[in-house]
């Protein structure tokens, strides 16, 4: 999945929940304290509205958890890279030894 389906599918889950909820879009706008036009960007699944205005929605639906709960496990986004740069210096140890 590309990052614009994956907004698109987020953002017609936010919207399915509003409509759900019988809130207003200007009324939803409101309470995340953002404007009518981010709403209906993050409705659309717009990539260039910031991540805030996504949780603060997010929060005011209802849906803040699901958000939570990607983070439940802390990951160390160079972990990988640092293992493998470490791999990498290994080789070329052996490399020059050679």
């Amino acid at each position: 999945m590309t990052n614009k389906e994956f907004f698109h599918q987020l953002g017609l889950l936010y919207r399915k929940r509003r409509i759900a909820l019988k809130i207003k879009l200007l009324t939803l706008a409101t309470r995340c304290a953002i404007s009518v036009d981010t709403m209906r960007a993050i409705e659309r699944g717009s990539e260039s509205v910031k991540i805030g205005s996504w949780l603060a929605v997010a929060d005011v639906l209802g849906l803040g958890e699901a958000w939570k709960s990607l983070l439940v496990e802390p990951v160390d986004p160079f972990a990988e890279y640092d293992r493998k740069q470490g791999l990498e210096e290994k080789i070329l140890k052996r490399r020059v030894r050679s």
